[in-house]
């Protein structure tokens, strides 16, 4: 009996991660909620529910935080953006309840796309350059940085300690918060190369870690889009390039097949690994 309350716990905590990741589909996962009394078809649907409103206020913060940074300066405005996607990301790793483990995988998601768009925007040399500090500490950017980035990382010291926490979460969310610092300092050199890296580097690793993710549990979300932000960066460092005319329309053909050829390669496996086990694949 204490195994059967174990193993519904851990289910409890897993299934809104899986389906966050696309790994069981909305109905698939009400199904196991049922099939183990872990909550009735009413409680799932009030748990669920929470997940709106809090992606909601999730977006009224990102946009009155870039508002807020638009007014002032434009030193260092994309700084409260990574911070904000870190604390964001870092929502599973102090979540507490069954009813907020919807809303903090749907917080997680919403910070790894804000933090997607503005690391992409800083990994341009110019854009990078044209946002780093130029009055040092006080930097509105910087200042507006501060709140955010002290919530994440509270939120990952936090998680530290937790059992109960998926690992990837844990270590994403350590990613984005380590990134926040390295921007920092990257901005506040006299270029805007020191950013640039930084951001491609961040870029690569979460991407690379989200294909990974995908191929260890067979999930298209998590693999598409990895390799997906993956293709984008590659793509964009062409233009960047010194290179012949001729030479960027053959690399973008040659990353559009690498491209086709992984997802295929990625459909097959998990074509096979649902026959094998004697489900369809989804």
């Amino acid at each position: 009996m204490e195994r059967s309350r174990e193993f519904r716990d851990e289910l409890r905590r897993e299934l809104p991660v899986w389906e966050s990741e696309g790994i069981l589909t909305p109905g698939a996962a009400r199904a196991l909620s049922v099939r183990y009394e872990i909550e009735d078809a009413g409680g799932a649907a009030v748990a669920r529910d929470r997940t709106g409103p809090l992606a909601a206020a999730a977006g009224i913060g990102v946009a009155c935080t870039l508002g807020a940074a638009l007014l002032g300066m434009r030193d260092g405005v994309l700084l409260p953006l990574v911070a904000l996607a870190a604390a964001f990301a870092a929502a599973p790793l102090v979540a507490r309840g069954d009813a907020f483990a919807p809303a903090a995988a749907a917080l997680r998601a919403v910070g790894r796309a804000l933090f997607y768009l503005t690391a992409w925007a800083l990994s341009f040399v110019a854009l990078a350059d044209a946002v780093r500090f130029r009055v040092g500490l006080l930097s509105p950017g910087l200042l507006a940085a501060v709140p955010p980035f002290l919530l994440a990382g509270y939120a990952a010291i936090a998680g530290l300690r937790r059992t109960d926490v998926d690992a990837h979460a844990r270590g994403e969310a350590m990613l984005l918060v380590a990134t926040v610092i390295a921007f920092a300092a990257g901005l506040s050199l006299d270029t805007g190369n020191g950013a640039a890296l930084v951001a491609n580097m961040a870029l690569a690793f979460l991407a690379l870690g989200r294909v990974v993710r995908g191929l260890s549990w067979l999930a298209r979300g998590p693999f598409w889009e990895g390799l997906v932000v993956a293709a984008l960066l590659a793509s964009s460092r062409l233009f960047d390039l010194p290179l012949p005319p001729w030479a960027r329309p053959a690399g973008l053909a040659v990353l559009a097949a690498a491209v086709l050829l992984a997802g295929l390669a990625f459909e097959r496996r998990r074509a096979r690994a649902a026959g094998a086990a004697g489900v369809p694949a989804a």
